[in-house]
């Protein structure tokens, strides 16, 4: 199983695509704790958390499974406006996401170690002519 992710980068925001792909020859099942599939942070150049994308966020407290077949993969899409959790817009610069998968088992197995993708990108000035 891979988990990856990438972002594409605009003035006002930032989309991040995960993806988990099942890169073995049989199929797996991924047993989700929640209806949360995934969760990041973003951190600034000094290494502080700007943003978290579950906090303050409510999730079915229930038992989720996804079933990828060799070769499958499923992608996740959220997009973020540069603001920190408490809604400051962070200013231009290099930040850092870290993405985790919040699977708690593959294939009935306990997952000790959710898998986790990190990438960095670039945060521009914001467009301030309409502010």
């Amino acid at each position: 199983m891979k988990w990856d992710g990438k972002v594409t980068v605009d003035v006002d925001q930032a989309t991040f695509t995960f993806t988990v792909k099942n890169n073995s020859e049989q199929p797996i099942i991924l047993e989700f704790p929640t209806s949360q599939s995934y969760d990041y942070s973003v951190y600034n150049a000094q290494g502080e958390r700007v943003y978290h994308f579950s906090k303050g966020k409510m999730f079915l407290q229930a038992l989720q499974y996804k079933t990828l077949n060799k070769g499958e993969q499923i992608q996740f899409e959220s997009m973020w406006n540069y603001k920190t959790n408490e809604a400051e817009r962070v200013p231009a610069g290099m930040y850092t996401v870290n993405a985790i998968l919040t699977i708690r088992k593959i294939n009935d197995t306990l997952v000790h170690s959710q898998p986790s993708t990190t990438f960095e990108f670039y945060i521009p000035a914001g467009n301030t002519a309409f502010k």
